[in-house]
């Protein structure tokens, strides 16, 4: 039997930077005054930009706007898969910022299965912290987030009332920790769902990365037919 040939990082790595190269990268300030939500002029008083979509601009969105280039290969959208929809979250401005930011990382850094390096780029970098404004407008950009979150400190509730089970002791005690966290310091709670997601974004698309490798060692392993 034939066993798939395993992508090297180097692979992996150079793919992540072919489909960096089709998307779009905007600062948002800057597509904000483009189509008229922010006055296009720091200098001149500009009253002609419209101030109703400035509190969904300035509370919901990333600091850039990722947009998939129209020329894209098709192949691009099956890479994207999770980040449009990954079966309960749909793509907005966050799941295409944290993409582009899992890409620069794979880039640089290597395949991210498990997430790892961008949880840490995110918590630490001095280009993009982790602050409680950014958690705030991450969820305010999505109302499923709500209810998904919600629902994980429910869990965290029910396992956390399980403590007496032997059986469950160390589930139940981290479950009591991320309960006292989220009734104590809710905003904490947020960050950690947003690292979450973003790790599960990058994870997706080194999947997704891996696939598209292995397809092609494949391609070129195959004997040529001949003439």
């Amino acid at each position: 039997m034939d066993l798939d040939p395993e992508p090297n990082a180097e692979d992996v790595q150079a793919m992540a930077k072919t489909l960096i190269h089709w998307l779009d990268v905007v600062e948002t300030s800057e597509l904000l005054r483009e189509v008229g939500i922010l006055p296009r002029s720091k200098d001149k008083v500009d009253k002609t930009y419209d101030r109703r979509g400035q509190a969904f601009a300035k509370h919901a969105l990333p600091a850039q706007i990722v947009r998939l280039k129209s020329e894209a290969p098709m192949a691009s959208l099956h890479i994207f898969s999770e980040v449009y929809d990954n079966g309960f979250l749909r793509a907005d401005p966050w799941r295409w910022w944290f993409a582009w930011l899992s890409l620069e990382m794979i880039s640089e850094a290597g395949p991210d299965p498990e997430g790892k390096h961008m949880r840490h780029f995110l918590r630490d970098s001095e280009a993009h912290p982790l602050t409680d404004e950014t958690a705030t407008r991450w969820l305010a950009c999505n109302p499923l987030r709500v209810r998904y979150w919600n629902r994980r400190i429910e869990r965290d509730f029910i396992l956390a009332q399980t403590h007496h089970s032997a059986d469950s002791a160390n589930v139940a005690v981290k479950a009591e920790h991320h309960l006292a966290l989220a009734l104590r310091k809710p905003v904490e709670v947020l960050k950690d769902a947003l690292l979450e997601e973003a790790a599960e974004v990058s994870g997706a698309l080194t999947m997704r990365l891996n696939e598209r490798v292995r397809r092609n060692m494949k391609a070129q392993a195959r004997p040529k037919a001949h003439r």
